[in-house]
């Protein structure tokens, strides 16, 4: 993971913002196709996670008020949708996904987002960015355990789960 040097208070809570938000529209994409394709268990644990993430999005929200949050272009984000940093990745829903996999997703994403505070925890000089970012890999982590406690709930996926004997075809 590339170094994210925070310059203040202020870009922290605008890139975790960002990172928030997208996380929530990528959470109600996915439980859109996941109704489109019939699938509704996958389809009602995203849009579970869709509301966790507006909770969490509001918090952060509640913390930024009365601050000039600076504009960052998306391009200097620092986060690579393809191996899915800390926003679930466009390819990362299969419309045969279980809850299991629904799960396993969301977990791989607070781990991801975990692990980005941490590293910004540990290389600001900044007591306020440190404090916050502990903050927020401290959150990250609680809910990625208590997502893979909710996992326990449902079986492991057995080999070919997504296998499709009719799949479905796109119209040219």
């Amino acid at each position: 993971m590339t170094a994210l040097r925070i310059a203040n208070k202020p870009e922290l809570l605008a890139r975790t913002l960002t990172m928030l938000s997208e996380t929530v529209e990528r959470y109600d994409l996915f439980a859109d196709q996941m109704e489109v394709v019939n699938n509704p268990q996958a389809a009602e644990i995203f849009r579970w996670l869709e509301q966790k993430q507006r909770e969490r999005t509001q918090v952060v929200q509640d913390l930024s008020e009365g601050l000039a949050l600076p504009h960052i272009p998306p391009w200097d984000y620092h986060w690579d949708d393809a191996i899915n940093i800390e926003v679930p990745g466009h390819a990362s829903a299969h419309y045969m996904m279980t809850p299991y996999h629904t799960l396993t997703l969301a977990i791989d994403v607070e781990q991801s987002a975990a692990d980005l505070f941490d590293n910004i925890e540990r290389d600001t000089e900044l007591p306020e960015v440190r404090k916050l970012a502990h903050g927020f890999a401290r959150e990250a982590n609680a809910f990625c355990d208590y997502l893979k406690q909710k996992r326990e709930h449902y079986p492991l996926p057995q080999a070919g789960w997504d296998e499709d004997e009719d799949p479905p075809q796109f119209l040219e």
